[in-house]
């Protein structure tokens, strides 16, 4: 509780400025201002001396009681500078009084004022985004009351959504507050930076399975579409919360810190990573968003790898069970994700002598995994035309001629016939293939289809009925990243994930084989080895597709793969045949049967692990999920430290119903969220409600800040038409501006 080591003199400070913004506001309170800083230091001084006896307890609850009627009796949503004043009191107050008796009175007065909480932390993004730092430091204070009621170690994901009536774009906006305050404890922002991680995660939407529940009987359907509702608004918040510079000033703070700059560089990544390999519709504004953001390479993913390297240098035996290890393995499939879908972001690391430093570090050449991670990421930055060509190219074959003849028949499966599965590398850096062709070729007599191939998905279908540490395997399906991998050595006895990796055949990424019942094969064509449907996957890349769009001719590529071939070839990369980017259309079809069967996989995966064990019923599941009408979220776990206050929140559309406890003032607001504006209140680059909108002479919205940002990187190109377009063709839009201040005053 270091960071939160407040003293009985920072209480008395924040009272007596609370007596006087309470004043000044005419609020109504039982207490002058003498008397309540009488109370308080009764209860100080009995404090120091022990626990506090019964006429103690009741001098604090007299001073709780004072901070409640302010909070009620004020009624007005704008009144920031008391409601900040009042949080900042109570707050301190919980962490200056440890003992079960003072957290139970604090628990009781959030529980008597819940209805002003919910509604300012409903309304203040709004205001925030009509007056930038009109609210101050009210939500640092709204989450430090919490933290002092359960702890830092307890509050997870799950309980920022239930805190935010289970918004995730709401407890995106927390978080990003958060890392950004430089008043924030680092322990918050720590706290913060795990639960935005979790979020990712695609249990993060669903309770653990409870003893005795049958969960094949669920509709999965309706979970499949509780989970992409989940992805969409996450996505959008992290654009519209601007959570990648919120990350950029946090690590900016404690730069002079190796081991806090460890800590939220890695859930950054996390947090990109993953985001980037769901399938959504919000997958092309997340990419267009990352590229306006191009210095996050040079300023934050380069530099993490110099300093983790010098660790790993001095440990000769260094391997998965190293927590250096596992977070270069963490920035190493970020980069693959990020280079493959960013193409600003490939000369930084071009340029830089930091694949051949990685190939440096004891053993990583002898491991598959790191060295298929090097070998893409060379791949996608096209690193023919860079400084360290005949260098890297030199290491990787070495590397190659020096694996076993089973393990470079299982690094080439890895690239060629599982690729659907892994993370994804560029088709369009043809010399960079050609150059690595020795490992691009599918083993002899092993490619795909054939009878190897069969033999092998017969032997994944098995392994998945056998295993017996399936929950691992579950949280890593698609390739994505868990919150604690990376995060902590692993336990003595215990392998690493990579350790793992080794002994399975290299099973850990691939997904179970589907429920026959969902049909997908008659929207998706039939699976590989790997399960994956044959029209999920990109025809120029091989990967999973989460963008796809459709030729003229009818062939389907993943976006950002094709737009990267356009930018060296105008044909089509299978026939031959001319073609622009313009040509082609959004496989919009595609894209949903994609993502309801990513989704419905995680979700299956996720809450019924079984499923894959046994055949379900036929009617488990419809061929295709549809948008199911809105469930219900389910309610984070119960806390040990005793009732949970997070779960007593009620919802903002429910509370004219709830018994109200005392019969006061109601705090009112008509404010309406920012992430519900319609679209075209929206930048058409990343989806984030504009500030200071621009109309182009093609019609289309952008946010200023935004479209200068994307000339910067990109040119003087059109993101929508990929026409020229010079930021002077573009006009201020007044109207459009005070359109979206009315939505958002509810006066639309």
């Amino acid at each position: 509780m270091a960071d939160f080591a407040y003293t009985a003199h920072d209480v008395a400070d924040a009272l007596a400025r609370l007596s006087g913004v309470a004043e000044a506001r005419g609020c109504s309170v039982d207490l002058q201002a003498q008397d309540l800083q009488e109370r308080w230091q009764a209860v100080a001084v009995a404090a120091s001396a022990g626990p506090l006896d019964a006429v103690t307890l009741e001098h604090l609850k007299l001073v709780f009681n004072y901070v409640e009627n302010v909070i009620i009796s004020c009624g007005a949503p704008d009144s920031f500078d008391v409601y900040e004043v009042a949080f900042e009191s109570i707050s301190k107050i919980g962490f200056y009084l440890q003992g079960d008796e003072p957290r139970q009175l604090l628990m009781h007065l959030l529980e008597n004022v819940h209805e002003v909480y919910d509604v300012l932390l409903s309304c203040v993004e709004t205001y925030e985004w009509i007056q930038p730092s009109a609210t101050g430091l009210l939500r640092l204070w709204m989450l430090q009351v919490i933290f002092a009621c359960f702890g830092s170690q307890q509050i997870t994901g799950r309980d920022l959504m239930e805190l935010t009536d289970n918004d995730v774009s709401g407890a995106v906006s927390l978080i990003s507050f958060i890392l950004r305050c430089e008043q924030a404890p680092f322990e918050m922002q720590a706290v913060a930076g795990r639960c935005l991680v979790e979020l990712t995660a695609a249990d993060s939407v669903f309770m653990n399975k409870a003893e005795g529940e049958d969960w094949q009987s669920q509709q999965i359907a309706k979970l499949t579409g509780m989970l992409n509702r989940h992805v969409n608004g996450l996505i959008k918040g992290l654009i519209q919360f601007e959570v990648v510079e919120a990350f950029g000033r946090c690590i900016c703070q404690h730069q002079m810190s190796h081991t806090r700059t460890d800590i939220v560089v890695k859930v950054f990544l996390t947090t990109i990573h993953n985001s980037l390999l769901y399938c959504s519709e919000n997958q092309k504004k997340l990419r267009q968003h990352l590229a306006t953001q191009s210095t996050i390479v040079q300023d934050i993913m380069i530099p993490y790898v110099h300093n983790i390297l010098p660790a790993l240098y001095d440990n000769p035996t260094c391997g998965p069970a190293n927590i250096e290890w596992q977070n270069l393995k963490s920035v190493l499939q970020t980069f693959a994700v990020v280079t493959f879908n960013i193409n600003v972001f490939r000369p930084q690391l071009r340029d830089s002598d930091m694949l051949c430093r990685i190939c440096e570090v004891p053993n990583v050449l002898s491991h598959i995994t790191m060295l298929e991670l090097l070998l893409k990421v060379a791949i996608n930055i096209d690193f023919t035309k860079g400084p360290y060509h005949d260098a890297l190219l030199a290491t990787l074959q070495g590397a190659f001629a020096s694996l076993p003849p089973e393990n470079q028949q299982r690094l080439q499966r890895r690239l060629t016939s599982e690729q659907g599965q892994r993370l994804p590398f560029a088709r369009s850096s043809t010399k960079a293939c050609e150059d690595l062709a020795f490992v691009l070729t599918p083993p002899a007599g092993e490619e795909a289809g054939g009878p190897a191939a069969a033999e092998r998905k017969a032997r994944r279908k098995n392994n998945w009925r056998t295993a017996k540490n399936k929950a691992r395997k579950r949280k890593r399906m698609f390739g994505m990243q868990g919150r604690n991998q990376g995060a902590a050595a692993a336990a003595p006895g215990v392998p690493g994930d990579d350790e793992d990796d080794e002994e399975d055949d290299s099973e850990d990424d691939d997904m179970p084989p589907l429920i026959p019942a969902d049909n997908w094969e008659g929207h998706l064509g039939q699976t590989d080895e790997t399960f994956v449907p044959s029209m999920a996957k990109c025809q120029l890349s091989g990967a999973l597709m989460h963008d796809p769009v459709k030729t003229p001719d009818g062939y389907l590529f993943e976006r950002a793969a094709l737009e990267d071939w356009m930018q060296h070839y105008n044909s089509n990369p299978l026939t031959g045949a001319p073609l622009t980017i313009g040509e082609c259309i959004p496989a919009t079809d595609v894209a949903s049967f994609i993502q309801g069967y990513q989704m419905q996989m995680l979700s299956a995966c996720t809450i019924a692990p079984d499923a894959f064990d046994e055949p379900p019923p036929p009617e488990i599941a419809p061929p295709v999920p549809a948008a199911p009408a809105p469930v219900p979220m389910p309610a984070p776990e119960a806390m040990p430290s005793g009732p949970s206050l997070l779960g007593d929140l009620p919802s903002l559309a429910n509370k004219e119903q709830k018994e109200k406890k005392k019969e006061k003032g109601k705090i009112r607001i008509e404010s309406r969220s920012v992430v519900d504006c319609p679209d075209d209140m929206r930048c058409a680059i990343d989806g984030k409600v504009m500030i200071n909108p621009m109309r182009s002479p093609f019609g289309h919205y952008f946010e200023k800040k935004t479209l200068e940002r994307w000339m910067q990187n990109c040119g003087s190109v059109c993101p929508v038409t990929q026409q020229t377009l010079r930021l002077e063709d573009c006009v201020a839009d007044g109207e459009m501006k005070k359109r979206i201040v009315k939505f958002l005053k509810g006066q639309a």
